[in-house]
C-alpha cells in the first residue's frame, strides 16, 4: 500500500513509472510540489531514464462532473505547460500524452509557485 506523501518510483532499464494520487483535501500547490518532487527524485535515482507519470485525482469535481479549477489547472497548465517537458509520457484523467522526442533532464532545483493577480491562476 502506498503511504500518504510517499514517493512511488518504479524503474526498469528502459523506463521509470511515476505514480501519484491527489487526495480530496489537497490543493493545487501541494499537488504541484509533490509532482515536482517526484520527478526530481526520479532523476536523482535513475538519471536520464524515460519517465512516465501516472496521475489519479480523488474528488475535486464540480457540480457538472468536471474538475474543479485547481485540478483542471494542475493537469492543463502545470503538467502540460511546465512539468511535461521533463516527462516522456503523461497519463492523467484529462489526457494521455506521449512525447516521441523524449524529455529534458535538467530539472530545476526547486519549484516556486506564484499567484498571478487578477486572474486566479498561478505561474511557475
Amino acid at each position: 500500500m502506498v503511504k500518504r506523501n510517499e514517493i512511488r518510483v518504479e524503474g526498469t532499464e528502459r523506463a521509470i513509472a511515476l505514480y501519484h494520487v491527489v487526495y480530496r483535501h489537497e490543493e493545487f500547490e501541494e499537488a504541484a510540489q509533490a509532482l515536482f518532487k517526484l520527478v526530481r527524485e526520479s532523476q536523482a535515482r535513475f538519471p536520464d531514464q524515460r519517465r512516465s507519470l501516472f496521475l489519479d485525482i480523488e474528488g475535486h469535481r464540480n457540480e457538472q462532473g468536471g474538475f474543479d479549477p485547481d485540478m483542471f489547472e494542475l493537469q492543463q497548465d502545470f503538467l502540460l505547460g511546465f512539468l511535461g517537458r521533463f516527462l516522456s509520457e503523461i497519463h492523467c484523467p484529462l489526457i494521455i500524452v506521449s512525447k516521441p522526442k523524449g524529455q529534458e533532464n535538467d530539472i530545476p532545483d526547486r519549484l516556486d509557485i506564484q499567484a498571478q493577480a487578477g486572474n486566479g491562476q498561478t505561474s511557475v
